[in-house]
């Protein structure tokens, strides 16, 4: 049942890339083998919670608690559904087993390898046979996926590269595979966090000298960053163009909002608006219908057709939940973040940073392929911790006493 569950773990990423509800149901068969090989292989085993779990479960809380004064019950029910994994994965965290940290990278890895294997051939094959370029640039690249999450996805799988996954014969291929299908996806945001994380790869490595990796140098970090600017350009250029827009937005309440860039601009406003308006939020389901009627009231005629929601997670949590809601999340990301730092676990702080930036543009908790993906990546950053903690003894024994955490 050992081999069972890993492999069930295992196709974890190729259900999310498929879609979020196929992921929670192969997450539940996960976690319901991983409960029966503790039950009835090591008994003895305690759970734990792990380390920086709470927090998770207070943010679920608030969205629990946020349907006392939601109006729209209905969207409050479907909100709990799809964040459900922020109460339920820190909590399987704890559960006694073997490792996670490799089924997890093992499918991040290979499971992105092989899709967006797949969309490069599938772009080339509409070009060449159907004389359809459509499908080279952004979401008609990306396929049902949005373009941010899968560059989100991508980059992660980059950086545990020839570290977690791989190795020192795959490391240049892939390193050009992800750069160039990041690039593709045209995402402003999925590009510049990819870009940023990748710089600053080596200069922690300078920081922090005893980190030692024979694998990746500097070269393949500066060699992902010029693939990845090179087909950014030739796909996206016109989209960071775009970005004049945002300027003219952020200088004026009445410039036009045409386009992705100028329209954050405006749902950020839109947002803090609404939290200086309630500062203990509208509630978990009443979010987009608040937003909606700013919009409309405002003519914001991009957002309000399109029912974006803040775009950004510290302004949906604050929409939703008021300050308690903007804290609450803000110490998720310091939590992370200076865990990492102070274990100096150089792959730690480069997911979270990923974490930050795209939380500065998104609000990735929001949807399955976001949350699911978050908080998986989570729990094989806090059994890295674990293993860092434990330095010395053999963490690979098949049941530890206690969860990932120890």
């Amino acid at each position: 049942m050992q081999r069972a569950e890993s492999w069930v773990w295992r196709l974890v990423m190729p259900a999310l890339l498929l879609g979020g509800v196929m992921a929670g149901w192969v997450l539940l068969v996960a976690v319901l083998i991983r409960l029966w090989n503790w039950r009835f292989n090591a008994p003895e085993a305690h759970w734990s919670l792990p380390g920086g779990a709470w927090p998770w479960l207070a943010y679920y809380a608030l969205q629990l608690m946020g349907g006392l004064w939601s109006a729209n019950l209905e969207a409050w029910a479907f909100s709990l559904e799809v964040k459900a994994s922020l109460l339920f994965l820190p909590l399987a965290a704890g559960i006694p087993g073997r490792p996670l940290g490799r089924d997890f990278w093992w499918s991040v890895g290979w499971g992105l390898t092989v899709f967006l294997s797949w969309r490069l051939l599938h772009a080339a094959w509409h070009h060449a046979v159907l004389d359809d370029s459509g499908f080279w640039t952004y979401a008609g690249f990306s396929g049902d996926v949005h373009p941010t999450y899968l560059s989100l996805h991508a980059a992660v799988a980059w950086v545990g590269l020839s570290k977690q996954w791989g190795g020192a014969k795959v490391l240049w291929p892939l390193t050009i595979l992800f750069a160039l299908c990041i690039g593709l996806m045209g995402s402003k945001a999925g590009i510049l966090a990819a870009m940023t994380v990748a710089l600053v790869e080596p200069v922690l490595k300078s920081r922090w000298p005893g980190l030692h990796d024979t694998v990746r140098t500097k070269w393949v970090s500066l060699a992902f960053c010029a693939v990845l600017l090179g087909s950014s350009l030739w796909s996206s250029g016109s989209r960071f163009g775009e970005m004049t827009t945002a300027v003219a937005a952020i200088q004026s309440e009445a410039a036009p909002v045409a386009s992705s860039s100028a329209g954050r601009v405006a749902v950020w406003r839109s947002s803090l608006d609404v939290m200086l308006d309630h500062p203990f939020g509208v509630g978990t389901g009443d979010v987009t219908d608040e937003l909606a009627d700013v919009y409309a009231r405002e003519g914001i005629h991009y957002a309000r057709t399109r029912k974006l929601n803040p775009h950004n997670q510290w302004l949906q949590a604050g929409v939703a939940f008021g300050w308690p809601g903007v804290l609450v999340f803000s110490f998720i990301m310091w939590s992370w973040l200076s865990s990492a730092w102070q274990r100096r676990s150089l792959i730690g702080f480069l997911c979270g940073s990923l974490f930050l930036l795209h939380s500065g543009v998104e609000s990735v908790l929001e949807v399955q392929r976001g949350v699911v993906f978050l908080l998986w990546l989570w729990m094989a950053i806090v059994e890295e911790g674990a293993r860092i903690r434990r330095r010395g003894i053999d963490v690979a024994l098949e049941f530890p006493q206690g969860g990932v955490a120890g």
